[in-house]
């Protein structure tokens, strides 16, 4: 019985041509590693002489190559090396440090979304609203200021002065509004009707009803009562506590009521410092009867008071750039 012909498991290379193996440092072979090598190799059953198949051309070498020695033998010695063993330390603190760089990035994350995703005009709004807040409490402080600065300014005037120049400064303080003043007098009351919207879209300016929107009081009637208590004999005058002066203006800026520079709300209070019963007569529903009226048909009260004392602030002083006095 022939004996089982078996195909080389490698064909031969030339000397020339046979790869050179280098072990690494860290191959096992420096452990005496049994070396690869081909167990079994066929011969001719009639003959007894070992077949080899003669490679002529280089193609076949290369396809011979890629199919008996697809390995690298560097790689070979680097699955030799063993696994290093890393402590359960090292493995959980590296998956802290994961862990926490991983929730930065999505915190970080959420706020850019959520800066994006946020209404430029309602930051614009917050910023305006912040930059008013600032020039308020300014103004306010400045105004603080001045007021000392004036009333030091009136008691050394009376020092100097004295006698009938102090009186004349006193007398033209007290009618430009530049000095703080108390005495007798009335106070007049106008108060939104109750029907008005608190968001002030009724027509407070026009001074004509409408059947859309509901009238309410507006700068006009504001002046209105402040000209006639001028005209009555009025000495000082104040609307919600903001002394009306020679340069404080009363007007409306959107639906706000402003007297000077400081917003004013219903309900409106008018105080004027003078002969109490010719104000009153001055401002009686009789006298000023068409007025009343007017303001009736609106739903506007006006409510007539007389008050013992008075008390008023001095409004801030008037700005002069070109006005000087004759000598």
């Amino acid at each position: 019985m022939s004996e089982e012909l078996h195909m080389p498991l490698s064909f031969e290379v030339s000397a020339d041509r046979v790869p050179l193996h280098r072990r690494a440092v860290f191959s096992k072979s420096v452990f005496s590693i049994t070396s690869w090598s081909i167990g079994q190799v066929s011969r001719d059953s009639m003959t007894g002489t070992m077949r080899r198949r003669k490679l002529a051309d280089e193609s076949l070498r290369l396809i011979d190559d890629l199919t008996n020695r697809p390995v690298d033998p560097m790689f070979e010695d680097a699955l030799l090396t063993p696994n290093e063993q890393r402590s359960r330390l090292s493995i959980w603190s590296g998956r802290v440090v994961v862990f926490v760089i991983t929730l930065a990035v999505g915190f970080a994350g959420c706020l850019i979304i959520r800066d994006l995703h946020q209404d430029t005009r309602q930051k614009v709004r917050q910023e305006l609203i912040a930059q008013i807040d600032y020039a308020s409490s300014r103004s306010d402080n400045l105004s603080t200021s001045i007021d000392g600065l004036r009333n030091q300014i009136d008691k050394l005037s009376t020092e100097v002065g004295g006698g009938k120049q102090s009186a004349e400064v006193t007398r033209e303080g007290i009618l430009n509004g530049t000095t703080a003043v108390k005495g007798p007098g009335i106070s007049v009351t106008l108060t939104d009707p109750l029907a008005a919207s608190d968001d002030g879209t009724a027509s407070g300016s026009s001074g004509q009803n409408d059947s859309s929107q509901i009238r309410i009081v507006s700068d006009r009637d504001l002046q209105t009562f402040v000209s006639k208590l001028w005209a009555a004999g009025a000495e000082a005058i104040a609307i919600n506590g903001n002394r009306i002066g020679v340069q404080t203006s009363v007007r409306t800026a959107g639906s706000t009521v402003l007297v000077g520079v400081e917003s004013v709300q219903s309900p409106y209070t008018i105080e004027a410092i003078g002969d109490s019963s010719a104000l009153k007569k001055a401002m009686s529903s009789s006298t000023e009867s068409n007025l009343y009226a007017t303001l009736k048909q609106a739903g506007i009260y006006p409510q007539v008071s007389t008050k013992d004392t008075i008390t008023m602030d001095a409004a801030g002083s008037p700005d002069l750039s070109y006005a000087k006095g004759e000598e």
